[in-house]
């Protein structure tokens, strides 16, 4: 049950990053990735082991990449422009940062 929480946790806060990152720039791209950020140290607060955070960033970089992707109607929803890169990297930089401060002895 667990498992499942921390995926679906994991892809909404890449769907939200997803749908602010773009929207009032800079902040939005700012708020995105503060956001990312501080889920994940909820995520590593809620959920004490690491592989409960290693499946809700993958399911964030699903998410993620899906939304980079052209699909059907030819719509991206993170385009190969200055913040969707700074996004999709930034965003993941975050989660590495927040998963090895939740593990480091100096909080």
């Amino acid at each position: 049950m667990n498992l499942l929480k921390s995926t679906l946790f994991g892809a909404l806060i890449g769907f939200c990053g997803t749908m602010l990152h773009n929207y009032s720039q800079p902040f939005g791209f700012v708020v995105s990735l503060v956001l990312t950020y501080l889920g994940f140290k909820v995520i590593g607060q809620k959920f004490i082991y690491l592989r409960y955070q290693i499946f809700a960033s993958a399911s964030w970089l699903a998410i993620v990449i899906r939304a980079g992707t052209p699909w059907s109607g030819d719509e991206i929803l993170i385009t190969g422009n200055t913040y969707g890169n700074l996004f999709a990297l930034g965003g993941f930089i975050a989660i590495i940062i927040a998963m090895v401060k939740s593990r480091s002895k100096f909080n």
